[in-house]
């Protein structure tokens, strides 16, 4: 701790290069992260990403994770009875059409589609084909109806390409759940015993409206759909949370005072900002700095025609050029008075 002449405790001394550590203290440990990826349980389909491509996924501010996660808690009786969990669950997860299909056949003549469906999948999805063809209807706004074993859908077309194009996007169809939502399954808490949900997708506005769900709990690896729901400092915390998590999964230790303050300037200015220059790197207003980044002569041709002025405020301009640093000692100026200049004796 250091104190000042009132004798005041600060966590750092004046000057201390605070982003420089945080950057060095996540930089550092990074270099000796693997690739890999792991397995949540009971979701064979989706593969959390883990380890350096995470991180440069959360500091790099990609707008959609490559594999988002959705932990759900339930509120009332729901989260200690399983059947309920298991009601709720459903009301989640995501069914597309292409999962419930066995074989499509397209007849060009007539302008129609058959579809076949899995008995099975239906089963399992609990639905009847009569539910199919009515959210075929409503989703693709055309005509649809069941009958024995498969859906028939009416193109009233007999032009290839529209019905060649209306196949692929009935496999897209969302016939039951949260668009978006991914695959729901239900877990229990090894220390609480209460059943949640883990959804392998970010669709936390749509989840929201199931009754059922804990909307105090809800919680998704996905900053930016953090940042849409619940607002910036919500997003700073995921932040902050997802780079913590991640480096504790190749336990690597690194005190949650540089992950904060990595997660602050990210969010600072009230959006996500990656660090790269695109982002906090592109926007400094030194012409140093930001050539000193990427994009090296592009910076440097451009501030030569514009007449840009570098300040010479930071650390990277001020090395580059051979000057001090201002930071630590080299924050420190001093000058003298010109009453005690004429004092001063010539040597």
């Amino acid at each position: 701790m250091a104190k000042d002449d009132n004798e005041k405790e600060y966590e750092i001394e004046y000057s201390e290069p605070v982003g420089i550590l945080a950057a060095q203290s996540v930089g550092e440990p990074g270099t000796q992260m693997i690739l890999r990826s792991f397995h949540f349980a009971g979701i064979e389909s989706a593969i959390a990403t883990s380890g350096l491509p995470r991180i440069v996924e959360l500091v790099d501010a990609k707008k959609k994770p490559a594999t988002p996660i959705t932990y759900v808690y339930l509120s009332g009786s729901a989260g200690k009875n399983v059947e309920e969990a298991d009601r709720i669950a459903k009301k989640i997860n995501e069914v597309k059409m292409s999962t419930l299909v066995k074989r499509t056949v397209e007849n060009f003549s007539k302008g129609t589609i058959k579809i076949l469906l899995s008995k099975q999948e239906l089963e399992s999805e609990e639905l009847t084909l009569g539910q199919v063809a009515d959210r075929i209807q409503k989703v693709m706004k055309v005509e649809a109806r069941a009958e024995d074993r498969y859906v028939l859908v009416k193109i009233h077309t007999k032009n290839l390409k529209e019905i060649r194009s209306t196949g692929v996007k009935l496999m897209k169809a969302v016939i039951s759940g949260i668009e978006g939502a991914g695959k729901a399954v239900i877990q229990r808490d090894k220390k609480s015993g209460e059943f949640y949900i883990i959804a392998a997708g970010s669709n936390i506005e749509g989840i929201l409206t199931v009754d059922g769900v804990d909307k105090s709990r809800i919680y998704t690896n996905d900053v930016f759909a953090m940042y849409r729901v619940f607002g910036i400092e919500a997003a700073r915390n995921a932040i902050a949370k997802e780079l913590s998590t991640t480096l504790d999964e190749q336990k690597i230790s690194v005190d949650i005072r540089h992950l904060l303050l990595i997660a602050d300037a990210m969010t600072a200015g009230g959006t996500i900002k990656g660090v790269g220059r695109h982002g906090l790197s592109g926007q400094k207003n030194s012409v140093f700095a930001k050539a000193a980044y990427e994009e090296t002569v592009k910076h440097l041709i451009n501030a030569a025609a514009f007449g840009e002025v570098d300040p010479m405020k930071g650390v990277t301009e001020n090395i580059l050029v051979g000057k001090q640093i201002p930071i630590g000692t080299g924050s420190v100026r001093l000058a003298i008075k010109k009453e005690d200049m004429s004092r001063a004796k010539p040597r």
